[in-house]
């Protein structure tokens, strides 16, 4: 009984009093607890004095207490005070305690919410308490009005978790480039968001992927989202607001990074996709050539000066922004007499492993029987021997061809297999020694390219009968594997019915996506903030098509 009282005294004893730095008093210290199992619950609130979502607030002193220690640092740029406050509140953290002191003259009849986004967290473990909000009234009534919804990605299904979503007054024009939030709350891993306490008036509502923290849209790789119209509340209305991220078109793609990986080889980065490049190095060369990649946000720069140890690069990104990097290269040295045999031009894509006796095994993939082979080499090709031919082996029967092939001129790193395979068989592809002369101007050795062939019965066709509710408008239809890698693509405009065959689809799972392609150019297109435009719209069906092997499968599609 006697431990019971002490217990209940230590809980209502006044706070220790901090001297200087250290705190210094006679009486108990709350103290974690160590050892016991790990912790995965965020805290959680005990009490509020004065408590949660008080009427006619009229102290300067808050204590919230929660269940466990909390960290000792709150992050002042995760909290916020709506509406916003002259002299912000002091916080203090003291062990199970938030100390909050307000040191402004509050308005009168005024409904305010500290919210404290991803500040709370326990001391042990770092659980975070996620949306975290104190609301009073200094009058008789609290806000009621609230904003609820869905964020999702634009461009593809992507994690839509810690997106803040912030609401400004519609006098505050832009305000999601300028200043925090007047409310705001983060959402969770499905993308949901709630925001209640609001002030009746009308608001800019945005979604933002806040990469540095500070509640402000004001980095080019942040994703950006909004409603087109602005939102009135009213007194105890509840509105329903579902917005989509993108990354505005309008951006100024920062460069960010420039490695030499290897000899004669360099990656180029920059924070967001770019339209268009214009490169020039230091030293130079018509046989240099770069790649940009899918997602037009990287680049591979060839170079043919594998000695030189600098080079200065000169970038101009959509033909305006100006960007240069000086760059220490790595090299081969040119005394080494084993150097051409080591690095000699091959193919990328051949996976080739040794055994324990050093032998090597080809990892052989196996391609589909309808469609030709595109192989891509280790770099880009200056010439080639036109006397040379390339040899293809039949493995099964040793029946040997020899064949032509096509460079893809703009990378000159593709190699196009024109050949009719048999199914089931495997195959073997021969560059002669001295066919191929790089851009660091080596001849190949000898080397080969393995694969087998993918039997027939393992490939289906798909006949779409599709039936479109606006004819007028232009949409690309995009058949997806299980891995959203794009099997089939075709584009519709100005029919009602249409039928569509896909031959000779690999067996598997398949899923359907239409864009809403307004600008008509056959692709997506993201938005531009500047000009208030949203991104083409996606549209991605629930459905799942199961494919079986030398089956035709009929699926109907409503749009």
């Amino acid at each position: 009984m006697m431990a019971l009282i002490r217990f209940s005294l230590f809980e209502i004893a006044p706070k220790c009093i901090p001297i200087g730095l250290l705190a210094v008093s006679g009486c108990a210290d709350e103290r974690p607890p160590t050892g016991g199992r790990r912790d995965s619950l965020p805290p959680k609130v005990k009490y509020a004095y004065p408590e949660n979502k008080s009427l006619n607030f009229n102290s300067t002193k808050i204590k919230i207490r929660f269940n466990e220690f909390i960290q000792q640092t709150l992050d002042p740029k995760e909290i916020l005070v709506s509406p916003p406050m002259n002299k912000n509140p002091k916080m203090m953290v003291s062990g199970k305690n938030v100390n909050i002191t307000i040191k402004d003259k509050l308005k009168e009849n005024t409904t305010y919410t500290i919210n404290f986004g991803d500040a709370i967290k326990d001391l042990n473990e770092g659980n975070t308490m996620k949306n975290f909000t104190y609301v009073f009234s200094t009058g008789p009534i609290l806000d009621t009005a609230s904003v609820s919804g869905t964020i999702s990605n634009a461009s593809e299904p992507k994690e839509v978790d810690n997106i803040i979503v912030a609401l400004h007054p519609i006098d505050s024009v832009d305000g999601i480039r300028h200043s925090k939030p007047f409310y705001f709350a983060k959402t969770d891993k499905m993308g949901a968001y709630t925001i209640n306490n609001i002030h009746s008036g009308t608001y800019s509502i945005h979604a933002l992927k806040d990469q540095n923290l500070n509640y402000i849209y004001d980095q080019s790789d942040e994703l950006i989202g909004f409603q087109d119209s602005t939102l009135t509340l009213t007194d105890s209305s509840k509105a329903k607001v579902n917005m989509s991220l993108f990354l505005s078109s309008n951006n100024r793609p920062k460069f960010t990074d420039a490695v030499s990986v290897a000899p004669g080889k360099i990656i180029i980065s920059y924070n967001s996709p770019i339209r268009n490049l214009k490169l020039d190095s230091d030293p130079s060369s018509q046989k240099n050539r770069y790649e940009i990649n899918e997602r037009k946000d990287s680049i591979t720069y060839w170079f043919s000066n594998i000695y030189d140890k600098k080079m200065l690069l000169s970038l101009v990104v959509n033909d305006t922004i100006l960007d240069t990097a000086r760059i220490d290269l790595k090299t081969y040295n040119k005394d080494s007499t084993n150097e051409r045999k080591r690095y000699s031009l091959t193919i990328e894509s051949q996976v080739i492993k040794r055994d324990t006796s050093g032998r090597e095994i080809y990892v052989k993939p196996t391609l589909s029987p309808f469609k030709p082979i595109i192989l891509k080499l280790t770099r880009p090709v200056d010439s080639i021997d036109q006397n040379k031919r390339l040899v293809l082996t039949n493995d099964s029967t040793a029946k040997i061809d020899s064949i032509t092939f096509t460079l893809n001129p703009q990378t000159r790193r593709e190699i196009n297999i024109e050949y009719v395979p048999r199914e089931k068989m495997p195959y073997t592809l021969t560059v002669p020694d001295s066919t191929l002369l790089d851009i660091f101007g080596w001849w190949n050795r000898k080397f080969s390219y393995k694969w087998n062939v993918d039997a027939n019965e393992n490939y289906g066709n798909m006949i779409m009968s599709l039936k479109i509710e606006h004819p007028e408008r232009h949409y690309v239809f995009k058949l997806l594997d299980a891995d959203n890698k794009v099997a089939e693509k075709f584009l519709s405009t100005g029919v009602t019915e249409r039928k569509i065959t896909f031959k000779n689809v690999k067996a598997g799972q398949y899923h359907l996506q239409a864009i809403e392609d307004n600008n008509n150019n056959g692709d997506w297109d993201s938005g531009d903030f500047s000009k208030k435009l949203q991104p083409e719209k996606i549209i991605n069906f629930r459905e799942t098509y199961d494919l079986k092997g030398s089956w035709d499968l009929e699926v109907e599609v409503k749009l």
